[in-house]
């Protein structure tokens, strides 16, 4: 910045270009739209790339693959934004979360997914669909009563269950199977049954999903 005769204060034209680019980026972020970037550089925590003219960073822990991330520099990928601050001007994106955006956006409300238990916590089942974690909570596995969650499914084991949450500001998708149920506890009894008929089942069930959205 510099003072003229009139004691007025002059912003240059590149902070102008700059302040430009920094509302620029804040829009695309805030709008959760994914933009593509060509790797410029890398350091010894990620890599970096232009955005709009402005130093984006890509952290190692924010890569599909961090493991021979040098080797990205001058390809393209995919990224979503982390964070954006102009006052500090950090600019962090990320190549997991775009992933996450493009897997949530085939997502919706009352749809029939199949996925792979991945943990059993005392809360529920973490299950692996395919790009993206879900979490089926104890309060929707069944209507019945459970006394051991490793009852109904264990570590491994491929399950269908009906999306019943999307959250993409938490990275969240919530599962539920006791919507696949006939009667109340029906899972502890004949999971087989209910698994195999999980398709007819989820048909009924989307209706309730419909209604919900109204």
């Amino acid at each position: 910045k510099e003072q003229n005769a009139d004691g007025m204060v002059t912003v240059s034209a590149r902070a102008l270009i700059l302040r430009k680019s920094w509302e620029n980026v804040s829009q695309i972020a805030k709008n959760g739209e994914l933009i593509e970037v060509v790797i410029n550089g890398f350091n010894r925590g990620g890599l970096t790339c232009d955005v709009d003219g402005l130093r984006g960073f890509i952290p190692r822990s924010q890569l599909n693959n961090g493991s021979d991330y040098q080797s990205l520099v001058s390809q393209n990928i995919k990224v979503a934004f982390l964070e954006v601050n102009p006052e500090t001007r950090k600019l962090v994106l990320s190549q997991k979360k775009a992933a996450l955006v493009t897997k949530f956006s085939e997502l919706e409300l009352g749809q029939l997914i199949q996925g792979k238990i991945l943990a059993v916590k005392p809360y529920g089942f973490f299950v692996d669909i395919g790009g993206a974690s879900g979490l089926l909570h104890q309060s929707s596995v069944t209507k019945g009563t459970i006394r051991n969650l490793r009852e109904i499914f264990v570590e491994g084991e491929q399950i269908k269950a009906l999306i019943n949450e999307i959250d993409l500001e938490k990275g969240r998708i919530g599962l539920d199977t006791s919507l696949l149920e006939n009667t109340p506890g029906e899972l502890l009894i004949d999971k087989e049954k209910v698994l195999l008929e999980a398709e007819d089942r989820a048909q009924k069930a989307k209706s309730l999903f419909n209604k919900k959205e109204v």
